[in-house]
C-alpha cells in the first residue's frame, strides 16, 4: 500500500498546478495531507520560472521576468490569482458576512478584484525586475515560502463554509496543527538552502517577518469579517505573502 505522504504528493499538483500528473480517483483522507507538499510544489515552479529566466539570459530583465511569470500563471492556472481576485471582490464589495461569502462564489471578476489582480501581478513583475541578478532568489523563495503561509493558517483558523462539503477546499482545509508544522519545517530548510547558497541573514529575516506579518494580519481581517477561511482567502493570503517576500529581498 501506498503511504499517503506519497499518494498527497501527486494530489497536490493536481490541486495546485495543471500538470496532468492522474491519480483519480485518490484515497479518502489524502487530500487534508496535501498542504504539506505545498512549500515543495512552490520550490520547483519557482525553479521552473528560475530555468525559463536564465534560457532567456541576454533578453531585457522586463522581457525575461515577464515571461517567467506568464509561465507560472499558466502552469498554476491562475489558481492563487483567482483566490484575490474573488477575495478582493468579496471583501470590498461584502457588507456582511453572508454577502461576503455570497459574492465570493460568483464566478464573475468585478471592479475589486480586477484592480487587485492588475495591481499585484504589476507588482510582483516590478519587484522581480528590480531584484536584477538576485531574481533567482524571488522565484524560487517568492513561490515556496508564500505557500507555507495558507497552510499555517489552516493550523489556526476554521474553514468559514458549512455548506461546501462537495468542495476540495474544505477537504484540505481539514489540515492542522501537523501539517502547519511540517510547512514550516519547509521554511526552515528553504531558508538554510538560501543561507548556503550566500543569501544573507538580514534578508533571510526580512522574508520571514513579511510572510508571516501577511498570513497574521490577513488572517485576522478575515477572521473579523466572515469567521474563518476560504480557498479564495488562502489564494489572496499565497499571492500577498508572496509580494511581501519580493518586497524583502528587493529592500536594502
Amino acid at each position: 500500500m501506498v503511504p499517503v505522504w506519497v499518494t498527497a504528493l501527486r494530489a497536490s499538483f493536481t490541486f495546485l498546478t495543471r500538470i496532468p500528473v492522474g491519480g483519480f480517483p485518490y484515497p479518502e483522507g489524502t487530500w487534508k495531507w496535501i498542504s504539506i507538499w505545498f512549500p515543495f510544489v512552490g520550490l520547483l515552479l519557482g525553479a521552473l520560472q528560475l530555468a525559463i529566466w536564465w534560457v532567456l539570459d541576454g533578453h531585457s530583465d522586463m522581457t525575461r521576468c515577464l515571461i517567467a511569470v506568464m509561465v507560472g500563471v499558466i502552469i498554476t492556472g491562475g489558481f492563487h490569482e483567482d483566490g484575490l481576485s474573488d477575495s478582493a471582490d468579496a471583501l470590498g464589495g461584502g457588507y456582511d458576512r453572508a454577502a461576503v461569502l455570497r459574492i465570493l462564489k460568483d464566478s464573475r471578476i468585478g471592479a475589486f478584484g480586477a484592480l487587485a489582480l492588475i495591481l499585484v501581478l504589476m507588482l510582483k513583475l516590478s519587484l522581480l525586475v528590480d531584484l536584477g541578478t538576485m531574481a533567482p532568489a524571488g522565484f524560487l523563495l517568492g513561490q515556496s515560502l508564500s505557500r507555507a503561509v495558507p497552510v499555517m493558517q489552516l493550523g489556526v483558523q476554521p474553514y468559514a463554509r458549512r455548506d461546501d462539503a462537495e468542495s476540495k477546499s474544505r477537504d484540505v482545509a481539514r489540515s492542522g496543527g501537523v501539517q502547519a508544522m511540517i510547512a514550516a519545517a519547509w521554511v526552515v530548510a528553504i531558508v538554510l538552502g538560501a543561507a548556503y547558497a550566500g543569501l544573507s541573514s538580514a534578508v533571510l529575516v526580512g522574508s520571514l517577518v513579511a510572510m508571516l506579518v501577511v498570513g497574521v494580519v490577513v488572517g485576522v481581517y478575515v477572521q473579523r469579517r466572515v469567521g474563518g477561511l476560504t480557498g479564495d482567502f488562502l489564494g489572496a493570503i499565497q499571492q500577498l505573502a508572496e509580494v511581501g517576500v519580493l518586497l524583502a529581498l528587493v529592500s536594502p
